[in-house]
């Protein structure tokens, strides 16, 4: 009977100890069932110990892989070792499933139903298998060996081309040394020739002053001491003796006006030349990741509505810093949606170093988006990018009931008196400037007071009722000191860090500065109310440009009030005129939205104006007691407050300062009543 019979004989067998204890193994080579004591008994035997042993249940696949791994029945390998876990057991077997050496008994307890082979068989495919793996390992080792030895001779041929620049840069500044050297030695030589030629002329003509006056003197004295003393007829001819002498000065001495003047001047060069000299040729090099810059297009916020499209701009930098204005070099862009799963932008690149990509956030949630140059990353990469859903002002607006109201008249901590403007940073603070108080205070985004800075006066941080408010791109925050007549700018903690701007006409100066607005790339537009204009600065307060009407045509543009940039256009409310004015880029031309009235797109003395993620402009319409949302094209969306509204807290009298949160919600001052609603 094979092997494979026997064990096909019927289960539910009792060992042959003669016990009746039922069978829980199977010996192959006694071809017998065993109980537990009986199994203990065969390991303990010399004669039996090292009989194959497996549990009933397993023998027929344990039959199938004794047929398929005769070595089980194969002699232990030499140099033996023990197993740890059952006393004087040789390993001999390998558990393919466990990674272990295992002993004849572990087969049965520990190991039961696993795959083995023979120990000294697997020895040798680990060892044939690690001896694949070193010569991968080796390539890989030569690999690396190379790219370090490359890498290295790239450094020494990056020192060795700094320094040939290094030598070209000395020839080409001791070049022009020389040449103005030249030039200052040509130019001190002909202003040494002009001085002799006039000190030549000028000193003969005092030597002939010096001999006309000499004889003048003699012919003089002469005279004279005939006059004093001489007889009649030498008293006549002394008259003609003196018409002589003056005869003879008029004569050889035309004029005594010098025969010279003392023009030595230099004439500049054109200022040109002293720029081509400071900007005197140029050192170039390749693009550098870690200083150039990854930035989203359309603004600070790092806020996309899900469904747009999110655009991206890489500003290409050299190593050094200096931005590139030429094309061709390669990003690689790679972005990870919400799910986890990843994909890569492609990049067009505009030849004059800048570089644009975008792609559409279909899923709402957080993006990264990760810019890489030769294997480094961009700066400011990855960007984190929230996509969100579009705002429902409608909803908000029916049901009409704030989201949050905090603040009353006073003048403690989270106490307001006149307010007039509000922002919000990214961290969701809500900044108010508590105007006839002279301070700012800061709220957190659930009402809660903050902090505060600020007291009255003209000085550095101190107010003269302040006005409008709003933060930058690195945090700080930018006032309208309005009756101070300038802008200051803050850190978060209050700490003054500049201010521009006094009283007056001129451009920069100002009459009653009312509302602020920064861009995303730090410029800041001011409605200077009381001058019927707007001014546009650079982020360090450097006057940039204007948009008004001089003379009588100041009433086409009168008291502008709230400001926003919107892109690139400039919206402002035109506080006396009832309306919005939509400023284009150019600060040369406009166009007007609304009219005086109390409907839809209709205002009476519009004040504080916002600009949310998608574009929408929300206008607080001060005099009709009301918020109005518009799209950009002018569509009206929703209306909060005015004279129809039934719930009483959402009452506004007179709003003024107007903003939109990160979580895009409408936060509003409600001036008349000294507090802030969020809507």
């Amino acid at each position: 009977m094979s092997l494979h019979d026997d064990i096909k004989e019927t289960e539910n067998h009792s060992c042959s100890c003669g016990d009746g204890v039922a069978a829980s193994s199977y010996c192959r080579d006694c071809k017998d069932y065993l109980c537990q004591r009986c199994v203990s008994a065969h390991y303990r035997v010399r004669l039996t110990k090292d009989h194959i042993i497996v549990k009933a249940e397993q023998k027929e696949n344990n039959v199938e892989q004794h047929r398929q791994m005769p070595y089980l029945l194969s002699p232990p390998c030499e140099n033996q070792n023990y197993c740890t876990s059952h006393t004087n057991e040789v390993l001999r077997l390998f558990c393919d499933s466990c990674s272990v050496a295992i002993c004849n008994q572990c087969t049965v307890f520990q190991h039961s139903g696993h795959n083995f082979q023979y120990l000294k068989d697997a020895v040798e495919d680990s060892k044939t298998a690690t001896i694949s793996l070193l010569s991968d390992a080796k390539n890989d080792l030569r690999s690396l060996e190379k790219s370090i030895l490359d890498i290295q001779l790239l450094i020494d041929r990056v020192i060795g081309r700094s320094k040939l620049v290094v030598t070209d840069v000395h020839s080409m500044t001791h070049k022009h040394m020389m040449a103005l050297e030249q030039r200052e030695r040509d130019l001190i030589e002909k202003i040494e020739k002009i001085k002799l030629a006039k000190c030549q002329i000028l000193t003969s003509q005092i030597d002939r002053l010096q001999q006309s006056a000499s004889s003048l003197k003699t012919t003089i004295e002469d005279v004279k001491e005939t006059l004093d003393s001489g007889e009649a007829l030498e008293i006549l001819k002394a008259k003609q003796k003196m018409e002589t002498g003056l005869l003879n000065i008029s004569r050889f001495c035309v004029t005594t006006i010098p025969h010279d003047d003392d023009v030595i001047m230099f004439v500049q060069p054109e200022p040109g030349l002293l720029h081509a000299f400071t900007s005197l040729g140029n050192v170039k090099s390749s693009v550098s990741a870690q200083h150039s810059l990854l930035s989203k297009d359309g603004g600070p916020s790092n806020t996309v509505l899900c469904g747009t499209n999110a655009s991206f701009t890489i500003h290409a930098r050299d190593h050094a810093g200096a931005p590139r204005h030429i094309g061709g070099d390669v990003f690689e862009i790679l972005i990870r949606r919400p799910d986890s799963s990843t994909f890569r932008a492609d990049v067009l690149d505009s030849g004059e170093g800048r570089y644009r990509f975008c792609f559409p956030a279909v899923q709402e949630g957080k993006y990264s988006v990760s810019a890489w140059c030769r294997g480094l990353p961009v700066c400011d990469s990855p960007f984190n990018l929230l996509v969100k859903r579009n705002i429902n002002y409608s909803s908000r607006a029916a049901a009409g009931t704030p989201v949050l109201t905090f603040g009353k008249e006073g003048s403690k901590d989270g106490e307001l008196c006149r307010p007039w403007g509000i922002c919000c940073d990214s961290q969701g603070h809500l900044i108010v400037a508590d105007r006839s108080n002279n301070r700012l205070q800061i709220f957190n985004y659930d009402g809660s007071f903050h902090h505060k800075f600020g007291t009255s006066g003209s000085r550095p941080g101190q107010f003269d009722r302040p006005a409008g408010v709003t933060v930058n791109k690195q945090g700080q925050i930018v006032v309208a000191d309005k009756d101070n007549h300038r802008i200051q700018i803050f850190c978060f903690d209050g700490t003054f860090v500049g201010m521009f701007g006094e009283r007056g006409s001129k451009s920069g100066q100002f009459n009653y500065p009312w509302d602020v607005a920064v861009n995303s790339v730090g410029m800041i537009a001011v409605t200077d109310t009381r001058n019927h204009r707007i001014q546009l600065f650079s982020p360090d307060g450097t006057f940039l440009h204007k948009y008004g009407f001089e003379g009588a045509l100041w009433k086409h543009f009168d008291s502008p009030r709230g400001v926003a940039f919107s892109h690139d256009r400039i919206i402002v409310t035109d506080f006396n005129n009832h309306r919005l004015v939509i400023i284009e880029p150019d600060l040369q031309s406009a166009r007007y939205l609304g009219s005086e009235g109390n409907q839809a797109l209709q205002f009476l003395r519009p004040q504080g104006v916002a600009i949310d993620e998608e574009g929408n402009i929300v206008v607080a319409d001060s005099r009709n007691h009301r918020i109005q949302v518009f799209t950009p094209t002018g569509g009206l969306i929703a209306v909060f407050g005015g004279a129809s509204t039934t719930n009483g807290s959402a009452l506004m009298d007179r709003p003024s300062g107007v903003t939109v949160t990160p979580h895009g919600h409408i936060a509003v001052v409600d001036f008349g009543n000294n507090r802030v609603i969020v809507f």
